[in-house]
C-alpha cells in the first residue's frame, strides 16, 4: 500500500478508536477495553475537526502510480477510496444524520458488555474488571446522551429506543448473572464490585429509559429523500437515483413472488403457498436434537462447498454450535465471529436459540417449526457456510492456515451492503449449485427469506422517502412476505430507526450484477469459485468500489 496513505489510515483509525473505543475493543484491540465514548458536545466538535483535517490531508496525497490491471495498484486505489469513505461516513453521521441527537437506539450497543463475558481472550476476572469499568461509566454516558437527545423524537424511534434500553437493564441484572456465579469462587472481590456496578448501571439505564419515555414525540420519523440519497452515496458509494433504486427493488419483489408460486406448486400441488409452508415446517428436529443436528448439517454444507468447487474454505477451523446466550435470545440464530484484528479469542460461535423449558408443549412445537430442516439449511448458509463465517475466514486466511495480510483500512472499514448482501447472496447462489438444485422445498424456503428482505428494501424507501406509515409497512410485510401481524410490525418498526436495512437486498443485487459483469469479462477463465475467492479477497468494501477493482469497465453497480 502507498506508505503515505497507509500512515494516514493508521492515524485516522486510531483517532476513530480514541473517539469510539468500543469499536476498537470489539474488533480485537483490547487496549481499548473498559472504555465508553465521550460524546460531549466539545469532544464531538473536536472529532469533526479531526475528520475534516484527515480528509484534507488525504486529498493532498498523490494518487497511486502503476497500471490499472496491477493487483497491488488496485488494492492501493481501493484502500484509499475506502479511507475516504470511512472518514466521510463518520462525518455524515455526526453532521448530517445526527443520530447522536435523534436516534438514541443507535447508542444502546455502546453500553453492552456481552463480549467481555462471551469471548475468552483473557482470564474471566480480567474480563469482568473491564466490564466493570464500562458499567461504572454508564451513568455519565447516559447523562451526556440526555443532554444531546432532541426534546422531540419520532414516535416509533422513541418507542424502539425505550424497548432497547429496558432490555439492556434486564440484561445487566439477569443476563450477566451466570458470569458472576462462574467467577465467584475465583475472584470474590472482583465479583462483588462487578455485581454492584451492574446494579448501579441497571438503575441508571432504567432512569434514562423513563426520561426517554417522557419525551414528546412527533408523528414523522422519516429522514427524507436528501438524507436517504446521501446515506446510500456516502455509506455504500451508490449514486443511482432513488426512483431507479425503488423500481429495481419492486421488480425483484415481483420476480420472487412469481417464483414463490412456482416453488409452492412443486412442493404442494393444488395447495396454497401457506399450506406448502406449513408442510415444510412440520419437518423439524426435536428439542434435544437441535444442536447436534445443526452441527451435522454444517459439516454437510461445508463439504458441498468443497465437492462442488463453490468457494475456497481456507481453514480447517470450525465454528462452535451452541445455545444462544440468555441475553441474546431475541435472535433465532446468529453468527458471532471474532473481530477482524483479534489474535487470541479467535473462536467463532454459531448461536441457535433452543426452546425454553417453561414453555408449553404447543409453544415449543411452534418454535421448533421455525427450525424446520429447510429453514435451518438456509439460515446456516447465510450465517456460516459460505456466508458470514466463511467471509470472516477469507479475511483472516489465504489458505492452509496462511494468514492474510489486508491493509488495516480494509479490515476496519466494512460495508453494510457488502457484509449482509454477501450472506444473502449465498442463499440464492447455493440454489444454483448441485447442493440446492432440484430441491423445491429448499427453494421455497429461500424465497420466503428473500421476500422478507425485499420488503425491508421497499419499506425502508417507502417510510423514509415516500410517506409510507408504520401501519402500511406492517401490512406490506404481511401481504408480500407471508408474515403474521406481530413479526410484520416488528420488521416495520426496525426500519424506522435502521433505514439501512434495505442493504440486504441492495447488496445481493449488486453482487449478482458484479458476478454477471465479471463473468462476461473473464470469459472462459470464469468459474464460480474464482469469482467468490476474488470477491472476498478485498475485505468487505462497498460494492461500487469493488467493481472498480475487479472490472475493466465498472459501470453502474445496480442498473
Amino acid at each position: 500500500m502507498n506508505q503515505a496513505v497507509d500512515a494516514l489510515a493508521e492515524r485516522a483509525i486510531r483517532e476513530h478508536w480514541e473517539f469510539a473505543p468500543t469499536a476498537g475493543s470489539r474488533i480485537g484491540r483490547h487496549e481499548y477495553d473498559g472504555r465508553l465514548p465521550d460524546f460531549s458536545s466539545g469532544r464531538v466538535a473536536r472529532r469533526i475537526e479531526e475528520l475534516h483535517r484527515s480528509l484534507g490531508q488525504l486529498s493532498a496525497l498523490p494518487a497511486s502510480d502503476g497500471p490499472a490491471t496491477d493487483d497491488e495498484t488496485q488494492m492501493d486505489r481501493l484502500s484509499r477510496s475506502l479511507l475516504e469513505m470511512f472518514l466521510r461516513r463518520e462525518l455524515f453521521n455526526l453532521e448530517e444524520m445526527r443520530s447522536l441527537h435523534n436516534n438514541p437506539q443507535r447508542q444502546v450497543g455502546y453500553i453492552g458488555v456481552g463480549s467481555y463475558v462471551q469471548r475468552d481472550y483473557a482470564s474471566l476476572p480480567d474480563r469482568l474488571r473491564s466490564a466493570t469499568a464500562v458499567l461504572h461509566q454508564v451513568p455519565d454516558f447516559l447523562a451526556t446522551l440526555d443532554g444531546l437527545t432532541e426534546p422531540e423524537l419520532g414516535e416509533p424511534v422513541r418507542d424502539m429506543a425505550v424497548e432497547a434500553y429496558r432490555g439492556m437493564a434486564s440484561f445487566y441484572r439477569t443476563g450477566l448473572a451466570a458470569a458472576s456465579s462462574e467467577c465467584a469462587a475465583i475472584a470474590p472481590d472482583v465479583v462483588a464490585e462487578f455485581d454492584a456496578a451492574r446494579e448501579t448501571a441497571a438503575i441508571a439505564v432504567t432512569e434514562f429509559t423513563a426520561r426517554l419515555q417522557a419525551r414528546q414525540t412527533l408523528p414523522d420519523f422519516a429522514i427524507g429523500r436528501d438524507l436517504y440519497r446521501r446515506m446510500l452515496q456516502v455509506g455504500e458509494g451508490v449514486d443511482t437515483p432513488l426512483l431507479d433504486v425503488l423500481s429495481i427493488g419492486q421488480a425483484n419483489l415481483e420476480r420472487n413472488l412469481r417464483r414463490l408460486d412456482e416453488a409452492a406448486a412443486l412442493v404442494a400441488p393444488g395447495k396454497s403457498v401457506r399450506e406448502a409452508v406449513a408442510q415444510i415446517a412440520a419437518n423439524h428436529p426435536t428439542s434435544d436434537a437441535l444442536i447436534p443436528e445443526t452441527r451435522d448439517m454444517l459439516e454437510d454444507i461445508r463439504q458441498a462447498l468443497i465437492n462442488h468447487d463453490i468457494i475456497s474454505v481456507p481453514s480447517e477451523e470450525r465454528c462452535q454450535v451452541t445455545e444462544t446466550p440468555s441475553y441474546m435470545r431475541y435472535a433465532f440464530a446468529a453468527m458471532d465471529s471474532p473481530g477482524g484484528l483479534e489474535e487470541i479469542a479467535t473462536e467463532a460461535f454459531y448461536y441457535v436459540t433452543p426452546v425454553e423449558p417453561e414453555w408449553t408443549p404447543r409453544q415449543q412445537e411452534e418454535w421448533l417449526t421455525n427450525f424446520n430442516y429447510h429453514t435451518l439449511q438456509i439460515v446456516s448458509v447465510h450465517e456460516v457456510y459460505p456466508g458470514h463465517y466463511v467471509h470472516n475466514l477469507h479475511n483472516r486466511y489465504i489458505g492452509s492456515g496462511e494468514r492474510r495480510t489486508l491493509p488495516l483500512i480494509n479490515r476496519v472499514a466494512t460495508s453494510y451492503a457488502f457484509t449482509e448482501g454477501w450472506a444473502h447472496y449465498t442463499e440464492e447462489m447455493m440454489l444454483e449449485t448441485e447442493y440446492g438444485r432440484d430441491n423445491p422445498a429448499l427453494w421455497l424456503t429461500q424465497l420466503l427469506e428473500a421476500l422478507v428482505r425485499n420488503c425491508r428494501y421497499l419499506c425502508s424507501l417507502g417510510m423514509h422517502t415516500q410517506g409510507m406509515t408504520v401501519d402500511e409497512a406492517t401490512k406490506f410485510f404481511q401481504a408480500h412476505a407471508y408474515m403474521e401481524e406481530h413479526p410484520a410490525r416488528r420488521e416495520a418498526l426496525r426500519g424506522t430507526f435502521d433505514p439501512g436495512y434495505l442493504n440486504y437486498t441492495l447488496g445481493k443485487l449488486m453482487l449478482l450484477k458484479l458476478r454477471q459483469d465479471w463473468r462476461r469479462q473473464e470469459g472462459s477463465d470464469y468459474s464460480l469459485r474464482r469469482f467468490h475467492d476474488a470477491t472476498l479477497s478485498w475485505g468487505a468494501p462497498p460494492v461500487p468500489l469493488l467493481r472498480q477493482a475487479m472490472l475493466n469497465e465498472p459501470g453502474d453497480a445496480i442498473l
